[in-house]
């Protein structure tokens, strides 16, 4: 593994740490870096404040388990996968999804999974234009983040249904042709 990647874990592995004990928006730079025991220089080398290093964590995170699970093959193994990855790394995530400020692991979060979305409906509606795509990838984020959000709020203290019920609900069939169709004309 590279130095640099070393670095990172590093210092996201201090964060993870404090975060059991510590709301992310009372963490600062310097309790990261001496936990981590580097310096200021080595943490802004790398990201350019905590909200970055989140975000880096839920990218490096959330790709592995992704592409480690198959997940990427269909809706429902996607979904599920996600929800599975946020579980494992509760107190982590129930606490970084809290904030919701600039540079947020929220907006982070609707900018990734739309970007899912949108590839989706670009596959699944090849006529569809750009910004056709878009539209469905922004719908279906918010969608899902309106779920996520208040469940980490919450604690995660029940488990999401699974993904068959998530694909029934948020892309029933009928509406997927009647997207096709509209496409089409």
């Amino acid at each position: 593994m590279p130095r640099s990647n070393q670095t990172k874990r590093l210092l996201a592995q201090s964060l993870q740490e404090i975060m059991a004990t510590t709301p992310l928006e009372k963490i600062s730079v310097n309790d990261i870096v001496d936990h981590a025991g580097v310096g200021r220089n080595t943490f802004y080398y790398h990201f350019e404040d905590k909200y970055d290093l989140v975000n880096w964590y839920f990218q490096n995170g959330i790709t592995g388990f992704l592409v480690e699970r198959s997940a990427y093959s269909s809706w429902d193994a996607m979904l599920d996968a996600i929800v599975d990855y946020l579980e494992q790394n509760k107190v982590f995530y129930c606490n970084a999804l809290a904030y919701n400020g600039q540079n947020s692991l929220q907006e982070y979060v609707f900018e990734y999974l739309c970007s899912i979305f949108r590839q989706r409906a670009k596959e699944m509606m090849p006529t569809a234009t750009p910004d056709q795509c878009l539209n469905v990838g922004r719908f279906y984020a918010g969608a899902l983040m309106g779920v996520l959000i208040p469940w980490a709020l919450g604690g995660m203290k029940t488990r999401i249904m699974r993904s068959p019920q998530w694909v029934d609900l948020l892309l029933p069939e009928k509406l997927v042709k009647d997207l096709r169709g509209s496409v089409a004309k």
